[in-house]
């Protein structure tokens, strides 16, 4: 092996396959990320069995070639150098030379006979879909998926195909959020991927924009742009039928500022008790939503806002910091709520876009 090749964008790559692997003393080789250097391009593979990553670079090889280097020491190694424009790197007797204008380094290197095959999805079942459109589904839902593994099904994101769109889902039991994506792809299996492999994919494609296509079997699912290809394992399960618990009709419907009610929310916080906790008061008579929250070591906060209101007065408690993260995904400065008695769920859609739409349950203390 033998190539050049820019120091910022090598870093840079290094820096996202160290994610990829684990400091497993069993398996030291899936601490070690592999170089690949083929036809004046360098590629990076990196894997923890979980995940896989491998990403490719443009590079000017003079000799193909294979290493394996650890991670962690090869990342720490390019983050320290500061004012280098391109490296020269050379396998010589096993071990890797990086070489600078004014400095030299040796890195020792494991044996790439035990570096494990990262798999590919190879099936029909595949689709495209723009990296941003793509990331979007996923933001607007994760926040709202359950972090505990005790139950793997909701510890991650669902995404799967009705009609022409794709919907993204997540929930954790109290809360729920979809949003959708209108796209006509080719007809593919539901996917349930896991919590933390799913912020591993944002991270790895945010800021590309490329098309994505995806392909998925019953147990993984692999990503390819251009540079980048991704595997997961996906969870082998069904998720909730969700659906069921979506009121059809509503007794209630409030129109309301976004901006006003996120300013309000953001306030009553400060004074909401330990469960997050603060009462909503809709008024049909005086056409008023009022917010208290009350925290007895603290004070307490009340706030008065005009609304549109159509239908019954509603009294209900419910967790401020649900209502804070959803509103933060609408784009429209005017939104809908809708509502049936206090320890109904209530949802919460932009006034006129319905794409993204938020359930959460009252508290009932």
């Amino acid at each position: 092996m033998k190539l050049e090749c820019l120091k910022d964008k090598f870093r840079q790559v290094v820096n996202q396959a160290e994610r990829a692997t684990s400091r497993n003393p069993t398996l030291p080789i899936l601490s070690t990320v592999l170089l690949e250097a083929k036809n004046n391009k360098l590629k990076i593979k990196a894997t923890n069995l979980e995940i896989g990553l491998e990403i490719e670079l443009n590079a000017k090889v003079e000799e193909d070639g294979l290493v394996a280097i650890n991670a962690n020491v090869l990342n720490n190694f390019l983050s320290n150098l500061n004012k280098e424009d391109k490296i020269k790197i050379e396998l010589i007797n096993n071990n890797l030379k990086i070489e600078t204008l004014n400095s030299k380094t040796i890195l020792k290197s494991l044996n790439i006979e035990d570096f494990p095959i990262i798999p590919k999805v190879e099936t029909k079942e595949s689709f495209k879909i723009n990296s941003k459109d793509f990331l979007n589904g996923i933001h607007s839902v994760l926040f709202a998926s359950a972090i505990s593994d005790i139950k793997p099904e909701i510890s991650s994101v669902y995404i799967y195909q009705k009609q022409n769109k794709i919907c993204f889902v997540a929930t954790d039991s109290f809360r729920l959020a979809e949003k959708n994506i209108s796209l006509t792809v080719n007809e593919f299996l539901p996917i349930i991927i896991p919590f933390k492999n799913i912020t591993e994919i944002i991270r790895v494609f945010d800021g590309i924009e490329d098309d994505l296509e995806i392909k998925t079997n019953k147990h993984q699912l692999s990503i390819f742009s251009s540079e980048v290809h991704f595997t997961t394992r996906i969870i082998d399960g069904v998720y909730p039928d969700y659906k069921q618990i979506i009121p059809k009709e509503f007794k209630t419907e409030v129109f309301i500022s976004k901006t006003d009610l996120l300013n309000a929310l953001k306030l009553a916080n400060i004074f909401s008790d330990k469960f997050n906790q603060v009462n909503i008061d809709l008024n049909s008579t005086t056409k008023e939503l009022i917010i208290h929250s009350l925290n007895q070591d603290i004070g307490e906060n009340t706030l008065t806002l005009k609304i549109e209101i159509k239908g019954e007065d509603i009294n209900l408690n419910l967790n401020v910091r649900y209502l804070l993260d959803c509103l933060t995904i609408i784009t429209e400065e005017k939104i809908k709520i809708q509502l049936n008695e206090k320890n109904k769920p209530l949802l919460i859609q932009g006034q006129i876009n319905n794409s993204f739409c938020y359930l959460v349950m009252p508290i009932n203390r």
